[in-house]
């Protein structure tokens, strides 16, 4: 059985911050067998139209519009995860690179309903994977996006309980 503090969970997404924030731990736990990385990417929120359908009065017709809708929503998080699969396959390349044994790694994906539930959406998945430790990166933002956007990096520092969190500047 795998101790927590083995366990290291990289939330990663398309950007530069991301690819840091693994090369950061590949440095780190480089050559290392007895760690484990978790690759964890939130999917953006279904659209609108896919969280629910009109309706029917009709019991049969009221179970066709569900299944149709729960199909496509089925598609839709596919293609999310199909386009994501780019950078987490980058990522993975980083990590067995630096002697990570592939084994040893995996990814995992959310939804988020919301966008601003990006952070606790990291530390339910790093709670449920019973990780130590959350990396995650930080892109740099105008002096003007500072003052209106909170960067998830931030958030998951402030909310984490329990765990270390690094937070990898780009």
């Amino acid at each position: 059985m795998l101790d927590r503090y083995q366990r290291i969970m990289i939330a990663v997404d398309e950007t530069e911050a991301s690819l840091k924030a693994v090369q950061y731990v590949a440095r780190m736990m480089a050559g290392r067998k007895d760690v484990h990385v978790r690759l964890f990417h939130v999917l953006p929120p279904l659209p609108p139209d896919l969280l629910e359908h009109g309706g029917s009065e009709l019991p049969e017709q009221e179970q066709l519009l569900s299944d149709q809708l729960r199909m496509a929503q089925h598609k839709w998080t596919a293609q999310a995860r199909q386009s994501a699969q780019q950078s987490l396959g980058s990522a993975l390349v980083v990590l067995v690179e630096h002697g990570i044994p592939s084994q040893n790694l995996s990814t995992a994906f959310s939804t988020s309903v919301n966008p601003t539930d990006i952070s606790a959406e990291i530390l339910r998945a790093a709670g449920e994977w019973d990780c130590a430790t959350v990396v995650t990166g930080r892109h740099d933002l105008s002096w003007m996006q500072e003052i209106l956007h909170r960067h998830v990096g931030d958030q998951v520092v402030q909310s984490g309980k329990d765990m270390a969190v690094t937070v990898v500047p780009s």
